[in-house]
């Protein structure tokens, strides 16, 4: 990248001109070794924020400094990773005070703090408890040859069941029915602003679905961590807005959105063990369903809805012209004044 470029990324996120890539520190704005995975997650998604401003007019400058800010976040909310480039960076680590422990008192003092001094004993041959005889107690005998060849037993792998075959695996559950009175109770103004709510809900777990919906992604490279990021950030804005349905603990979807919700979600998604994230996949795919299926639902009352109002738009034209039959007459003077009107241009 040209300096231009550089002094180009430093003023759009606040940072002095000098030589890029600042460290990691200095990116996010925090003192050296300061910061705790909450703060720089949150410092990340507000510079990504900026970042996009200018994303359509300078696509190559951003998408680098967006490298550098997944690098930052993969590399400071790993303990590991962290202590090795605070190391590098000449980083001290906090000192810690040894406290001594407290002088013994009482009897059991005097005995501790009386000198033991370590008795030696000469090692002989069969030497045994005192008072017993040093001779040997047992006969060591040289082994009877075995007039055929031994063989080792060979072992054989055992086949493991599939995983929906296996003896004691819990099934998956059936999604909970949407009562069908509750929809029908609801006014059309609200089906319609649940429906846009569901529909970017949808759009958002959608984004979830390459890491919480793949129990094999493993947040390995900045690549990953910035379209996970993103995807979260996206997530935190539209998943409160459909409570209606991922509203209850241990209801289909409510894993994940716990995840979403937690201040450091990248680092918790990277240090699941294999069988917490085969239980985020299944949990994001239920998820997904009910939220479908609640979407699929509103729509078909919203069309028809549309539909009666639609059939019934010409019953209620002719009740209203049988309750009111002055309209007939309005009706025929504006058909004589228009024929008139015809009659006096021709």
């Amino acid at each position: 990248m040209e300096r231009q470029s550089h002094d180009q990324l430093c003023s759009w996120l606040g940072l002095p001109p000098g030589a890029w890539p600042p460290d990691h520190y200095t990116l996010l704005g925090l003192e050296r070794g300061a910061g705790d995975f909450a703060d720089i997650e949150s410092r990340v998604l507000d510079r990504m924020e900026l970042l996009r401003r200018y994303q359509l007019l300078h696509p190559d400058p951003v998408t680098a400094g967006m490298n550098r800010l997944a690098q930052a976040l993969v590399c400071l909310t790993d303990p590991t990773a962290r202590a090795a480039y605070d190391r590098g960076l000449g980083i001290a680590i906090a000192p810690f005070e040894v406290v001594d422990d407290e002088p013994p008192s009482g009897e059991f003092g005097a005995v501790r703090s009386a000198e033991i001094v370590p008795v030696e004993v000469a090692f002989e041959s069969g030497l045994g408890p005192p008072g017993e005889d040093s001779s040997a107690a047992y006969k060591v005998a040289d082994p009877t040859p075995v007039p055929y060849e031994v063989v080792p037993e060979e072992l054989i792998a055992e086949e493991l069941p599939e995983p929906d075959n296996v003896p004691g695996a819990v099934p998956a559950l059936p999604l909970p029915a949407i009562p069908v009175a509750r929809i029908n109770q609801l006014k059309p103004r609200t089906v319609y602003r649940r429906l846009a709510a569901l529909r970017r809900a949808l759009r958002a777990w959608d984004g979830l679905r390459p890491v919480m919906g793949n129990p094999t992604e493993a947040l390995a490279t900045p690549i990953s961590v910035l379209l996970f990021i993103r995807a979260v950030a996206s997530a935190r804005d539209a998943l409160p807005r459909v409570a209606f349905v991922l509203n209850e603990p241990g209801a289909p979807g409510a894993l994940v959105t716990a995840l979403v919700s937690s201040s450091h979600t990248a680092h918790t998604v990277r240090t699941l063990l294999p069988s917490q994230r085969q239980s985020v996949a299944l949990d994001w795919r239920r998820g997904y369903d009910v939220l479908r299926r609640e979407h699929d639902q509103l729509r078909a009352l919203a069309l028809g809805r549309r539909a009666r109002r639609r059939a019934n738009s010409g019953a209620n034209f002719l009740l209203a012209f049988r309750r009111t039959p002055e309209l007939a007459l309005v009706a025929l003077a504006l058909a004589a004044l228009f024929v008139s009107l015809i009659r006096r241009n021709s």
